[in-house]
């Protein structure tokens, strides 16, 4: 029998995905987490064949979560399921070991067959992403500045550039506003821009938003 580990901010999405693969599995054991503290504790204290997470959850430095998982439970497959099917991030993740990314927007089919996919072993990437990779892996084209930028600086441009405030990015990712601001400066820095008005057109360049 499977375990399951959901992990979502989002009780209705949990939901959602527990119904789902119940329907599907029948004689499956899920469980659920709505932040990564919770979901680390539950890895510390479970085995699981799958976990399903989203990487934008409040009071979560998902890049740090699955650098830790990776340490504590290196055979966990972990699949990400999230609205931010942007290129830059899903490269960041497959890179950290991820066995699966799905848009949110994917239609059961789909997530069933990236589920099934992972679970047998395989690597799964929704079909937004593909055409995205394929060019990456087969194109030559101009450096991308926003691969200069470390995984919490990429995490903090893209709110910037979504309109997000300074205290809304750090009540999100659980740190000082002031720490917010030190990034922020450094990005700007890294990316030779001076407000986030140009940082939006370059991020509308190289595919971030």
């Amino acid at each position: 029998m499977y375990k399951i580990l959901l992990v979502d901010d989002h009780s209705i999405v949990r939901s959602g995905i527990r119904l789902l693969l119940k329907e599907q599995y029948g004689a499956i054991e899920v469980d659920e987490a709505k932040n990564g503290s919770v979901a680390f504790g539950k890895i510390m204290d479970n085995t699981y064949h799958l976990m399903v997470t989203d990487i934008n959850m409040p009071n979560t430095d998902t890049f740090s979560l699955l650098r830790n998982i990776r340490t504590t439970a290196p055979d966990l497959p972990i699949m990400v399921f999230t609205i931010m099917t942007e290129y830059a991030f899903a490269k960041r993740y497959l890179q950290l070991g991820v066995k699966g990314y799905v848009s949110k927007q994917a239609e059961d089919p789909e997530i069933l067959k990236a589920v099934h996919t992972i679970l047998c072993g395989k690597l799964y990437v929704c079909s937004e992403l593909l055409d995205q990779m394929a060019e990456d892996n087969h194109f030559s084209k101009e450096p991308d500045p926003f691969g200069l930028l470390s995984n919490r600086e990429l995490e903090i441009a893209y709110h910037l550039v979504k309109g997000k405030s300074v205290s809304h990015i750090a009540d999100t990712l659980n740190i000082h506003t002031s720490t917010v601001g030190t990034h922020k400066a450094r990005i700007f820095d890294k990316l030779k821009v001076d407000n986030v008005v140009v940082m939006k057109d370059l991020a509308t360049h190289y595919r971030l938003i």
